[in-house]
């Protein structure tokens, strides 16, 4: 369930509005000045038109009372934009008498000419045709008229004002708003594009995430990389991958469970049918040993030191199916004084013919301590339940080198414990399994039922000591154990 946002103003919702306003703010504030900048320029073009029509008509009632013509009377300061170049608003200003003859005028030339003929019908206000045209439809000339009355009769003025300028400038401006618009329109899109793929990318990160959930895998999280509601969801998402993932490893726990019991069960139940032809063997030595005994002395103890060894090792198995049976109680341990150097010995001798046969190269160090002495390597134990973890640890580094290498055994005394270390140049372990080799009944051989490495660390635990693995694949493993001299008195019986 999706929590609710702590401040709404970074909600999803929220995010929408504010980019469309964006976008709108942007297209107002551009147009704005754009037409604020056309505006300007054509004010100031009229501003222009309407100052040198002012200074034309200011010339034009100078020239009535000066007797002057208008060509000697144009100021030579350049405020009259006069001239019949595009560049200057004024074209002509002319004066004609009540014939339509030009009496007077700003160019000396047009004295005496028709004014019909020069610049077309005259009417006040009118358009007179145009001599060329900017584009289809663009007049570019106008012509104010008007009459004044003198001494001499009528006269009819005529100022010839250009509107080139202002032409060109509305095509400027119109250009100019439309690159405005489409450059708007580039960015907008641009824009849009950029945001709507920032607010498509987490929910497509989404899309891809429940995909690979539903194909197995949740060993991954989603970026949580936003505050609103797509960020929240996320959230969520992650919240329920660590859910599958805890439920996944309940189930693989739930189920090592069950195949740990089932195969518990069925250990147990070999167990105890182990016991009874083990009794019935120990029975039988009895009886051989006193009912075949050889009657020469000599055969006769041999055959009884031989029967002895059987009733040993048959007395071994026996205790070794006890502590299986007996495997997570309390230890009871049999200490007596241990020689490392002899415990490593045995087991050295019960692997030397396999690995002579596999061509593994076995060696026996012992290093003393940095003062050059060595503390000794006696300590206090049950030297068979060592025995057992010792050569299982030697036995799995033989069973690594189905191919040959070198087995080294470290003894390394110091001054309150002793440590072994056993190690391989063998295929090592996997990093997944790592975690769980000294787990019950788990194994990465196809014929062993996992209880090995288990009970190795049980018994070393009950001694005081530690045992600690390291490993790398295609290298070897080496297996440490460190054994107080005096395990503490717990352990006794």
């Amino acid at each position: 369930m999706l929590r609710r946002l702590s401040n709404p103003f970074f909600s999803f919702r929220a995010r929408i509005v504010a980019f469309v306003t964006a976008i709108l703010v942007v297209t107002i504030v551009t147009l704005f000045y754009v037409n604020r900048r056309s505006e300007s320029r054509i004010t100031e073009l009229v501003a222009r038109h309407i100052r040198d029509i002012s200074l034309a008509n200011d010339l034009v009632q100078t020239s009535f009372p000066s007797g002057e013509y208008l060509y000697e009377l144009i100021p030579e300061d350049g405020q009259l934009e006069l001239g019949l170049d595009e560049r200057y608003s004024i074209h002509r200003i002319l004066i004609a008498d009540q014939d339509g003859r030009i009496i007077d005028s700003a160019e000396k030339s047009d004295l005496g000419k028709n004014l019909k003929d020069l610049i077309g019908d005259l009417l006040p206000s009118q358009t007179v045709k145009p001599r060329k045209k900017a584009s289809a439809g663009h007049q570019l000339d106008q012509v104010l008229t008007y009459l004044v009355e003198t001494e001499k009769g009528m006269r009819r003025v005529a100022i010839v004002v250009s509107t080139h300028l202002l032409d060109e400038i509305v095509r400027e401006v119109s250009r100019e708003r439309l690159i405005a618009i489409a450059l708007l329109s580039f960015l907008l899109l641009l824009t849009v594009a950029v945001a709507s793929w920032r607010f498509t990318r987490p929910i497509l990160e989404l899309r891809d995430a429940a995909n690979r959930v539903s194909s197995g895998d949740f060993d991954f999280n989603v970026r949580v990389i936003r505050r609103d509601e797509v960020g929240e969801l996320a959230q969520t998402f992650n919240e329920m991958l660590a859910g599958l993932r805890a439920k996944r490893e309940l189930e693989d726990k739930l189920q090592r469970s069950e195949r740990s019991a089932m195969v518990g069960r069925f250990a147990t139940g070999i167990a105890h049918e182990i016991r009874n032809p083990l009794s019935f063997i120990n029975l039988s030595i009895d009886f051989m040993r006193d009912k075949y005994a050889p009657a020469v002395e000599g055969a006769r103890s041999e055959f009884t030191a031989l029967c002895e060894s059987i009733k040993e090792e048959i007395g071994r198995l026996n205790r070794l199916v006890s502590d299986f049976l007996s495997f997570g109680r309390p230890p009871r341990l049999r200490l007596h004084d241990i020689d490392a150097r002899s415990l490593i010995n045995d087991i050295v001798g019960l692997i030397r013919a396999q690995a002579e046969q596999q061509g593994i190269r076995l060696a026996v160090k012992e290093v003393a301590g940095s003062n050059g002495q060595s503390p000794g390597l006696h300590f206090q134990g049950d030297a068979e339940q060592l025995k057992i973890c010792l050569s299982n640890l030697a036995i799995n580094a033989v069973q690594a080198m189905p191919e040959g290498g070198d087995l080294t055994i470290t003894l390394r005394p110091q001054k309150q414990n002793i440590k072994i270390e056993i190690a391989d140049t063998g295929h090592g372990i996997e990093p997944e399994a790592m975690e769980r080799i000294f787990e019950p009944y788990f194994s990465t051989k196809e014929t062993g039922i996992g209880l090995g490495l288990a009970t190795t660390k049980k018994l070393i635990e009950d001694h005081g000591g530690q045992i600690m693995v390291s490993s790398e694949v295609g290298i070897g493993t080496t297996f440490v154990t460190t054994l107080p001299r005096e395990p503490a008195a717990r352990g006794r019986p």
